[in-house]
């Protein structure tokens, strides 16, 4: 990179001591992660309806491309992944910050989801609008049977019975 002069030189040496200050505060506030890596913790709200658990996470400046969702196997849990990417244009030109809110680069949230409801793990959906995303997860249909079931009978003895008599043939 060519320097018009020594200011030129001077500015571009601060805008780069600027964004490595930056990172070093990011990274000072941010939760290590079991991979050695790091990541922000997007709020989230949980609520149950009638019908199915509601799960809202604020992604704001996350597309959607970048989310992954995914629920365990025994449904008991729910994670939520993904990064939010800052634009190096973005941090271009700073000469100095006075305060840094807005986390970026991965995030990761395991939540656990309550385990007295019955849910449709097949059904499950994820909308993502206006910098939330709302992952529905349905209960599953209580089925009211009227009909009156006959319940089989086994005994030792009929299968005793049984062997008995192949030997004997």
């Amino acid at each position: 990179m060519a320097f018009k002069d020594y200011r030129d030189l001077i500015r571009h040496m601060e805008r780069e001591m600027q964004q490595l200050s930056d990172e070093a505060f990011r990274n000072l506030f941010a939760v290590p992660m079991g991979g050695g890596g790091r990541f922000w913790q997007p709020p989230v709200d949980i609520h149950e309806t009638e019908s199915s658990i509601v799960v809202k996470m604020e992604l704001a400046g996350v597309r959607a491309d970048e989310i992954l969702v995914s629920i365990a196997p025994d449904n008991r849990s729910l994670t939520i992944s993904g990064t939010r990417g800052e634009a190096y244009a973005d941090r271009d030109g700073r000469v100095r910050c006075h305060q840094l809110e807005i986390y970026f680069g991965p995030f990761e949230r395991t939540l656990p989801l309550p385990g007295t409801v019955e849910l449709d793990r097949d059904a499950v959906t994820a909308k993502y609008r206006d910098g939330f995303l709302q992952v529905t997860i349905p209960r599953k249909p209580v089925r009211k049977d009227t009909r009156r079931r006959v319940i089989p009978i086994t005994s030792d003895t009929q299968e005793t019975a049984k062997v008995e008599s192949e030997g004997e043939g």
